[in-house]
C-alpha cells in the first residue's frame, strides 16, 4: 500500500501557530497557549494590584514611619533617663524637657531668639545665593577661570567656618554681621560648586541656539543659564540652608550673639536645674532645621514641577493612588 505524502507547508515565523502571534509550535488557526498565559498573568496582576492598598501603604511610608521613629526616640529618651541609666542631673527626662519647652512657648524670650537666628540665616543665605549665582555662572562658562580658581576653592572649602570665628569677632564683635559673614563663608562654597556643575551641564545645543539667536549677556544668563541649571541650583540652596543654620547657632553659642545658640549657652551656664530649658532650646533648633528643610523641598517641587525628576515623583504617586 502506497502512502500518500502531503506536501509540507513552508515555515512562516510570522504566521499564526508558527512562533508568531499565536505562540510557538501550534497549527495554523489554532490559538496557542501564550495568549492564555498572558491573560492569566494579566488577571493575576489585575487581582493583586489594589490601588487603595497601595495608596495607604504610600501614606504610611511617607507619614507613619517618620512619626513612629520620632515616638520611638522620645520613648527611649524617657526610658533611659527615668530608669537611672543616665544621671538626671546631666540628662533630664523627656517629660521635663517637654514641660520646659511648653513653658518657653509662652515667653517672648523664645520667639526673640528664634527671630534673631532666622534673620541672620536669611541674610547669610541672601548674600550666598546672590554672589554664588554670579561667581558660579562665570566659572561654569569660562574654563580658564574655573581651572585657575579650582584649587583656591578647594582650600577655602576645607576651612571650617568656626576656625575663623575669633578673627571675625576681633574685627566686627559678637554682632549680626559676624553671624552673617560666618554663614556666608560656610554656605558659599557648596552652593557655588553646585551652580558650576549646573552651568556646565547645560545642553550644548541649547547654548549654541541661544548664541545663534543673539541671546547674550544678562538676557542669556536669565533665559538660558538659570533655567537649565535650576535643578543644581535648588539642590545647592537646600544644602547651603542646612550649613547656614548650623553656623548661625554655633556662632551664637561660641560668639555669644543673640539667638537660639546663646539661650543654650546661658541655660548651660546656670547649672543642672536649667538643663531642661537647655534641651528645650536644642529641640527648637532641630525643629527649625526640619521646617526649613521641608520648606526647601516644597519650593523644589513647586519651582521644578516641569523637571523630569518631579514628573517621575508625581507619576509614581498617581500610580500608587
Amino acid at each position: 500500500m502506497t502512502a500518500t505524502m502531503r506536501p509540507r507547508q513552508p515555515y512562516d515565523a510570522a504566521a499564526p501557530g508558527r512562533g508568531g502571534d499565536d505562540g510557538p509550535g501550534t497549527p495554523h488557526g489554532v490559538p496557542g497557549p501564550a495568549p492564555a498565559r498572558s491573560a492569566r498573568s494579566a488577571g493575576r496582576s489585575g487581582r493583586t494590584r489594589r490601588p487603595g492598598r497601595s495608596s495607604g501603604t504610600s501614606r504610611w511610608m511617607s507619614w507613619g514611619l517618620p512619626v513612629l521613629s520620632v515616638a520611638v526616640v522620645l520613648g527611649l529618651w524617657q526610658l533611659v533617663t527615668a530608669s537611672g541609666m543616665v544621671g538626671r542631673s546631666d540628662f533630664p527626662t523627656m517629660t521635663d524637657s517637654m514641660a520646659a519647652l511648653a513653658s518657653e512657648l509662652g515667653d517672648d524670650r523664645l520667639w526673640d531668639s528664634v527671630g534673631a537666628t532666622l534673620v541672620a540665616w536669611a541674610l547669610g543665605m541672601a548674600v550666598t545665593v546672590a554672589l554664588g549665582l554670579v561667581v558660579g555662572t562665570l566659572l561654569g562658562v569660562n574654563d580658564f577661570a574655573r581651572l585657575s580658581t579650582s584649587q583656591v576653592i578647594e582650600i577655602f572649602k576645607a576651612i571650617p567656618a568656626i576656625a575663623i570665628l575669633p578673627l571675625v569677632i576681633l574685627v566686627v564683635g559678637s554682632t549680626l554681621p559676624m553671624k552673617v559673614f560666618l554663614i556666608f563663608f560656610a554656605a558659599f562654597w557648596p552652593f557655588t560648586i553646585q551652580v558650576i556643575y549646573g552651568v556646565r551641564a547645560i545642553d550644548p545645543l541649547v547654548r549654541d541656539t541661544a548664541r545663534t539667536l543673539g541671546v547674550r549677556g544678562v538676557r542669556r544668563f536669565l533665559a538660558v543659564s538659570i533655567p537649565s541649571a535650576s535643578p543644581f541650583i535648588v539642590t545647592g540652596m537646600r544644602i547651603a540652608s542646612a550649613q547656614a543654620l548650623i553656623l548661625a547657632i554655633v556662632a551664637e553659642i561660641v560668639g555669644g550673639a543673640d539667638g537660639i545658640g546663646r539661650q543654650i549657652l546661658l541655660a548651660q551656664n546656670v547649672g543642672f536645674e536649667a538643663y531642661p530649658r537647655m534641651y528645650a532650646y536644642i529641640l527648637v533648633a532641630g525643629l527649625l532645621g526640619l521646617v526649613l528643610t521641608g520648606a526647601f523641598f516644597l519650593m523644589e517641587r513647586r519651582l521644578m514641577h516641569w523637571h523630569e525628576s518631579q514628573r517621575g515623583i508625581r507619576q509614581s504617586g498617581a500610580g500608587g493612588a
